[in-house]
Parts: C-alpha cells; structure tokens; sequence
C-alpha cells in the first residue's frame, strides 16, 4: 500500500470530497432527492453535519412538494364533483317543465338539496318595488359588479333580516346575482352554519354560474306563464 493512503471501506466517504463536489453541483441533490432521501449520514463530522442539514432541506422540500400535490388532487376531486353537481342541478332545471306554481321556491329547495346549503333566499328585481325589503340594495350593491362574493363579514343584522330573527346559526354567507342577458335580475344569498364554508378567498366560478342557470330558468318560466295566458 502507498504511503500516506487511508485504508477505508467502500462505505466510507472523505467529507471534503463531499463538501467540494456539492459545491460545484448545487443542484445534484435537488436533481436526485430519491437517493438522499433516507440516507442518514452517522458520526458527528464536520462534513456529516454538512450533509444533515442538506438532507433535512431535501425532506422538507419533499414534505412541501407531497403537500402540495395533495392539495392539487384534492381540489381536483372538489372540480370534478362540483362540476358533476353543476350538471345535475342544470339538468333537473331543463327537465322541469311547465312553469312550477311557485319557480322561486323551486330554486330555493333544489339549491338547499342539490349543494347541501342550509339557508337559501332568492330575491328577485322583477317583483313589485313595494315588496321588496328595505335591505335589498345592500345586497345589490355587493354583487354589482356582476360576480358572486363570499363574506363572512356580514353584520348580525343583515343575517337576521335575510334570513329571519330565529336564524341565529348562521356563520358564512354568499351573495350571488341572478343574471339574464349579463343584466342582474335578482341576488340569491346562501347561508351556512361553517364559518368557513363562505370565506373571502373562496373561488366564485361555480357560483356565478349557479346565478347564469337561476337567471335563464327563471325567466324562461315567466315567458312560459306570459304565453299561457
């Protein structure tokens, strides 16, 4: 054996070699996380530590990247089944026929029944001026730019006055304008018992296209009536 050589198993592993290769591909381990992920260096070397803290950044990066494509499935799951619910819920409004004796109080219990919503109020531009609340161009005005808004933000007051004194339960609340023709011809106001279930950061997409379908079937039922008569 030379003189000066270290008698090391294949195992073994000089930390400065280590330390300089990793220096110079910064990016070998981000490339092959797979090979470091269980690997567990042992001793307290200068150059173990050195690769403890890189494999700990690797686990972590990992744990964040396993989160997030957990995240990405589960809210493609929430797509696929809202989508499923949207087409339901459009289908049974195409398939109910003549004009209901009552179109608004369909709305609401299909709403309640189809996306599970424990309060559902539907309130409409077309009746007569004298019926409608004194809060509905709050309600409005929320909704004015045409897009649904979840706001859990809503004053005790207001929940009490769209949903009745007795509706102490309610938590989170969604307003989502009925629109024909891109005109808004009422707002329907959802209200849920999980504070979290109409919260600020909650995408709109599905609810305005719930207002579109409302919009279409309602008026399509009142030309119905108009032709009837």
């Amino acid at each position: 054996m030379e003189k000066g050589s270290v008698n090391r198993s294949n195992s073994e592993l000089d930390p400065q070699d280590v330390y300089d290769f990793l220096e110079q591909n910064p990016g070998f381990i981000a490339r092959n996380w797979a090979l470091f992920a269980d690997f567990a260096p042992s001793g307290g070397e200068q150059g173990n530590i050195f690769l403890r803290k890189q494999i700990q950044t690797l686990s972590e990066r990992q744990e964040e990247q396993d989160k997030t494509m957990q995240y990405v499935l589960d809210v493609t799951r929430n797509l696929e089944q809202m989508q499923d619910i949207l087409a339901g819920f459009s289908n049974t409004l195409l398939d109910q026929g003549f004009p209901s004796s009552d179109p608004v109080d369909f709305v609401e219990n299909l709403l309640v029944e189809e996306f599970d919503i424990e309060r559902v109020v539907v309130f409409e531009e077309s009746v007569n001026d004298v019926l409608k609340p004194d809060f509905y161009d709050e309600i409005r005005q929320r909704v004015a730019h045409r897009s649904s808004i979840c706001d859990d933000r809503v004053s005790q007051s207001l929940i009490e006055q769209i949903f009745g004194e007795d509706e102490q339960s309610v938590r989170s609340c969604a307003f989502v304008p009925i629109l024909h023709d891109h005109a808004i011809t009422g707002v329907v106001v959802f209200g849920s018992v999980d504070a979290k279930r109409f919260h600020p950061g909650l995408g709109v997409l599905y609810l305005d296209r719930i207002g579109s379908l409302i919009g279409s079937y309602l008026n399509g039922k009142y030309q119905a009536v108009e032709r009837t008569r």
